[in-house]
């Protein structure tokens, strides 16, 4: 492939050209060197928290008091299942009382 000879073209459009490219080379050059700063290689913390992760001991800790939380939040949805239904029992007792009162009184009323 061959380039053309852009001798001919207008000062202005050169002018645009170099431009164009220059803005081109700054914000891929800028990119790049965020891209190596926002890696954690450098970092101190992350290397920390990153050995505290693979420690076998941390994760064994972490996964039991997972599992002690879900015990508790298990027991914990249990008992208000529990209590849902008793409520549930007292107002149906109480709706049935309500209507004996009704036709008690309805009953008298005549």
């Amino acid at each position: 492939m061959q380039f053309q000879d852009i001798s001919d073209l207008p000062p202005l459009a050169i002018i645009a050209f170099g431009i164009s490219l220059g803005i081109l080379y700054f914000v891929t050059k800028g990119g790049f060197s965020s891209g190596q700063r926002a890696t954690p290689s450098g970092d101190a913390s992350t290397a920390q928290v990153a050995a505290v992760i693979v420690d076998p001991t941390a994760l064994k800790l972490a996964t039991a008091a997972i599992e002690a939380q879900t015990f508790e939040m298990t027991n914990g949805r249990k008992s208000l299942e529990r209590a849902a239904e008793s409520l549930c029992r007292s107002l149906e007792r109480l709706c049935e009382e309500v209507d004996d009162l009704k036709k008690e009184l309805i009953r008298r009323g005549r």
